[in-house]
């Protein structure tokens, strides 16, 4: 019989500890596990370990502050501890439990200051829909911290689990844009319309379906996605404020019945997903008055080969191998003048080829990688820069004819903000032992 199943929780931060420091903290479901994840830094101390008590005094364990966290370094700079300011543990309820999780933060002086409290629904083991009411019992469960990051699915699929973006919570309709993100979307948005239209760039936006997406059928069976996640909530603010974004779904769907779009042991399209998004948007821009000439399937030739991939590298005792496909350029006339090569965000890349032809800045997430084969034949310059931000200052420094977007539909729950975006990547890139072009 299975044990006691986590329905929601809900999590309340206790807004007194704003005198000792500041972070985030979320409580993410995976059946009868939750995952505390987050990230916490002091204004004086130095946040060590997060405790967790129940709601009957009980402490049921403690997790190390020790995870890497480029972003709060990013965001903070020169906070003692802000690079390594993340946590992650999980807990299991024991037996027949509910009720409350009390989240404290130890500093390195002592003291122990409450951070937030978790309220949890938890379901019998013998019962589908009532909600056990006695006290619970929790305990620190030991895991595998990468291979727990993947779900192993049907005929091979793997998929990811338990990030930091609740990607499960967001298929099975768990996870929903608040009004405050749906607000900030529509603000950053707007901006980005109009600051493209300022500097005279066609911009366009596609949205990277997640694997999940594509391939619900492979999923494990207790996993039911939903039809409307938070991606449908992006695209109708895109919509009501004019914004030229599109959803890479539909082409995927209609290709995977005559080959993979997908590495089976990664979370990211293969180069033959890559190219459908790829002619989305050469299409998108036709649509705006941008002529391009673009890659047909004669200047391609498609290889099949195996990879462990970002999923498959996980598995264990042993890592798992699957199919993907990779692409060559028949007369590749692209070629790569300027690498920072810095790791994920941060990275700039430059591409120029002979001939005359429209100038193209990318920003995107680590998908976009896939696309920089087919771009770099089809603009005479293309700048790729790794980010999540909108930056109009590069489009004004290379003034760019086009300007085209990448979001992942698992980090839209992350409203990017765009306001010091320049500033923001250059102290990145040094950071991080590079530079840029500019």
């Amino acid at each position: 019989m299975a044990g006691p199943t986590i329905d929601q929780v809900e999590v309340e931060h206790n807004p007194g500890f704003g005198d000792r420091g500041r972070g985030q903290i979320r409580g993410i479901v995976d059946g009868g596990l939750l995952t505390i994840q987050g990230w916490v830094i002091g204004n004086c101390s130095l946040p060590v370990k997060i405790e967790l008590i129940d709601e009957t005094g009980v402490h049921v364990g403690e997790v190390p502050i020790d995870q890497r966290r480029d972003d709060i370094a990013e965001a903070f700079p020169g906070v003692p501890g802000s690079s390594s300011a993340g946590f992650r543990g999980t807990v299991r309820p024991a037996g027949r439990g509910a009720g409350d999780l009390r989240v404290l933060v130890d500093f390195d002086e002592g003291e122990a200051v409450e951070f937030a409290v978790l309220r949890c629904q938890i379901l019998a083991e013998d019962s589908a829909t009532s909600p056990v009411e006695e006290p619970g019992r929790w305990s620190l469960v030991t895991i595998d911290r990468e291979a727990e990051k993947v779900f192993v699915g049907k005929e091979g699929w793997l998929y990811l689990r338990r990030d930091t973006n609740d990607i499960l919570g967001q298929q099975t309709g768990r996870v929903r844009l608040s009004d405050e993100q749906l607000l900030g979307w529509r603000s950053v948005l707007l901006k980005r319309r109009d600051e493209s239209r300022r500097l005279g760039a066609r911009w366009s936006c596609l949205v990277a379906p997640d694997k999940e997406s594509v391939y619900p059928e492979f999923l494990p069976d207790p996993i039911s996605p939903v039809a409307r996640r938070p991606v449908h909530e992006f695209l109708d603010v895109a919509a009501s404020v004019g914004a030229p974004v599109g959803y890479a779904l539909e082409p995927l769907l209609q290709a995977k019945a005559d080959f993979d779009v997908y590495s089976r042991t990664d979370t990211h399209w293969n180069f033959r997903g890559a190219y459908l998004a790829y002619r989305a948007f050469c299409a998108d821009l036709a649509r705006q008055g941008v002529e391009l000439e673009a890659l047909g399937e004669d200047d391609l030739e498609w290889v099949d080969a195996e990879i462990e991939g970002d999923l498959g590298s996980k598995v264990r005792p042993e890592p798992m191998r699957g199919p993907t496909i990779r692409v060559g350029i028949s007369h590749p006339r692209g070629r790569l003048c300027f690498d920072n090569e810095v790791k994920n965000h941060g990275r700039v890349m430059c591409f120029e080829r002979e001939g005359d032809g429209l100038t193209c800045v990318l920003f995107g997430e680590s998908f976009a990688n896939y696309l920089l084969p087919f771009l770099k034949e089809t603009f005479s310059r293309l700048v790729f820069v790794h980010t999540s931000m909108f930056i109009p200052r590069i489009l004004e420094l290379e003034r760019a004819d086009v300007a085209l977007s990448l979001p992942l539909e698992r980090f839209l729950v992350r409203v990017p903000d765009d306001a010091n975006a320049f500033a923001e990547l250059e102290a990145t890139t040094l950071r991080k032992g590079g530079g840029l072009p500019w």
